[in-house]
């Protein structure tokens, strides 16, 4: 389940005004964080996620992350699985099940649900709206300082809201993050016992808007070929091939 919400919170920003920072125009650097972060078109970061399920089992995620806007490309590989999704191709080794799925993005028959996909993945539909509705109606910061050019910013939510705490450092020499960090709560489907949730937190870290690019290419894990598929890595794992 983890795993699963992963793509939905993997960073992102700030709010107005706060007590003890008359020197820092807040709106104004908001206004900059929003711009520099949506344009981000060639990113990577390492990130860890903790999850508290009903009942007190726990999950523990590691991974990195790599979003290329531009070529359409999306790279995810941490502990439970590695997923890749390019302009063509959706890929997935998944460790826990040991199950690879490669499917040919022309054949996926449901093209809303397609396109969708992407301007989430690519066109940051669901930042957007998140820093819209969110972030920037709800919001309230609980920290803020400006020291040594890292502006650190620390953000709380209502109770009502799923994400509850926001903290980010930001390099303004380098128009970079330095780190990110949140804690979301994740409702489930009522049951007879009441609202139940999942309780998680991730951290993101070690930001580069220019990484290599060969470790995400995916001709590292598969090649097709006149019809002929060559699985790279994981062939012990069971296939599921939409070709």
């Amino acid at each position: 389940m983890v795993a699963r919400i992963i793509l939905f919170y993997f960073i992102f920003l700030l709010i107005p005004l706060a007590a003890g920072a008359r020197d820092i125009d807040t709106s104004s650097e908001l206004k900059n964080l929003v711009s520099i972060f949506k344009g981000f078109d060639n990113i990577s970061y390492d990130y860890i996620m903790d999850g508290t399920f009903p009942g007190g089992e726990k999950d523990h995620i590691k991974g990195n992350i790599y979003i290329d806007t531009q070529n359409k490309l999306y790279y995810n590989n941490c502990d439970a699985f590695l997923m890749l999704y390019s302009a063509n191709w959706y890929y997935k080794a998944d460790h826990r099940k040991k199950l690879l799925t490669l499917i040919k993005l022309d054949k996926v028959k449901n093209k809303k649900q397609l396109i969708a996909t992407e301007n989430g993945l690519f066109r940051n539909s669901a930042v957007s709206k998140f820093l819209d509705s969110v972030v920037m109606k709800k919001a309230k910061t609980k920290y803020i300082n400006l020291e040594n050019g890292l502006l650190h910013i620390i953000l709380g939510f209502p109770k009502t809201e799923a994400v509850q705490k926001m903290d980010i450092i930001f390099n303004k020499k380098d128009s970079m993050l330095v780190s990110y960090s949140m804690s979301v709560i994740y409702p489930l489907p009522k049951t007879q016992k009441g609202l139940e949730v999942i309780e998680t937190s991730i951290k993101c870290t070690d930001f580069k808007n220019k990484p290599e690019k060969n470790k995400y290419e995916e001709s590292n894990y598969f090649s097709y070929d006149d019809k002929k598929l060559e699985v790279k890595k994981y062939k012990n794992y069971k296939l599921s091939c939409k070709t």
